[in-house]
């Protein structure tokens, strides 16, 4: 059961009694507790008052991912979250640096291109691949104890900062005087990282990822006895 704390006792209370009456079961084991979305002066949102955001105006000016991200992140579970203009711009500009890695990614390969490590993937490659692993499992531990703000976090600084800033870097120099094979696995490397990491971001920024992995056509992906997927919302990790 998701709810505000403020309907604890109007709400959620009377549905424990009412169930336990009516079925001698409790409807609920978890109950969890968001807080009031108050603007960035930290008051709460009235009309009275001129502070609401529109929702769906942000929504048309900064994409709809932007601002289920931006309500999610910092958002601890039982307290109010701050959300602005600001807040949400920040993650447009998320979005696009989502979009160049993506078409990065995209332009090292040609259409129909088989894509496989071969036996050429480096040492530092596989560092990256285990640390991804690394990432996939925090993820997934944030999200099994409801820290979904935690888990967007992660990924969020994952792909911003080791995969854009660091990795795409650090590769540029073998995608252009490598070896052909040393290319291949190059590539392979990026697209997995790619793929793994719009898995993770997915429930939180479901429509751009949905469209990248589209784009992209994850066929032949270097995973091993993975399966592609029609649709990203039904991938696993």
């Amino acid at each position: 059961m998701e709810t505000g704390s403020d309907i604890l006792f109007f709400w959620v209370a009377r549905m424990l009694m009412l169930g336990i009456y009516r079925t001698g079961k409790i409807p609920f084991k978890t109950v969890y507790l968001h807080g009031l979305v108050r603007d960035k002066d930290k008051q709460k949102m009235s009309k009275s008052r001129g502070n609401v955001i529109d929702p769906l105006g942000v929504a048309e000016e900064f994409g709809t991912d932007a601002v289920r991200a931006a309500l999610v992140a910092g958002n601890t579970p039982g307290t109010d979250t701050i959300i602005s203009e600001d807040k949400i711009r920040g993650y447009r500009n998320f979005t696009t640096k989502l979009w160049n890695i993506a078409r990065f990614v995209s332009m090292q390969h040609s259409e129909g291109d088989r894509i496989s490590f071969g036996d050429t993937i480096s040492k530092k490659e596989k560092i990256y691949l285990k640390a991804l692993e690394v990432i996939k499992k925090k993820v997934t531990k944030h999200l099994e104890a409801f820290e979904f703000h935690l888990a967007l976090e992660t990924v969020y600084h994952y792909i911003w900062h080791e995969f854009a800033d660091k990795i795409i870097e650090e590769t540029k120099p073998r995608l252009q005087n490598g070896s052909e094979s040393e290319k291949e696995a190059t590539r392979a490397l990026l697209k997995t990282l790619l793929q793994e990491s719009i898995k993770m971001l997915h429930p939180f920024m479901p429509f751009v990822t949905e469209e990248i992995y589209q784009e992209l056509q994850f066929k032949e992906i270097v995973s091993p006895k993975e399966i592609r997927s029609p649709l990203l919302m039904t991938e696993r990790w």
